[in-house]
């Protein structure tokens, strides 16, 4: 298990409040339940010399999965937005993706 030092915390958890703010763009961060929530448990499981939480390491552990969660998340979700579910594609359209560009198309009446 890794050791947690009070940056790597704080990093973590500002990790966390950009993952919240991309989901909860339109409010204000702080009336979001789950940001409450969330510093509610890194306040009461902070580790220091009179008290640690039960697994010393545990709410750092749940943190991180949870970070995890939220970036794959949301970079799921770009990806579909980018390459999927826009049913069938023209060739013009499908070439583009990929970075190619088909050739003009004759015209007789634009000679």
């Amino acid at each position: 298990m890794k050791m947690t030092s009070p940056t790597a915390t704080a990093q973590l958890f500002r990790s966390l409040l950009k993952e919240l703010r991309f989901i909860n763009s339109k409010r204000n961060i702080t009336e979001c339940p789950t940001y409450q929530f969330m510093l509610e448990q890194f306040k009461n499981h902070k580790v220091t010399s009179e008290k640690y939480c039960q697994g010393k390491h545990d709410v750092v552990h749940v943190a991180d999965t949870y970070l995890c969660l939220l970036e794959s998340t949301r970079k799921h979700q770009e990806l579909t937005e980018m390459y999927g579910g826009k049913g069938e594609r023209s060739i013009e359209a499908s070439a583009n993706i990929v970075g190619l560009k088909l050739p003009k198309t004759y015209d007789p009446n634009n000679s």
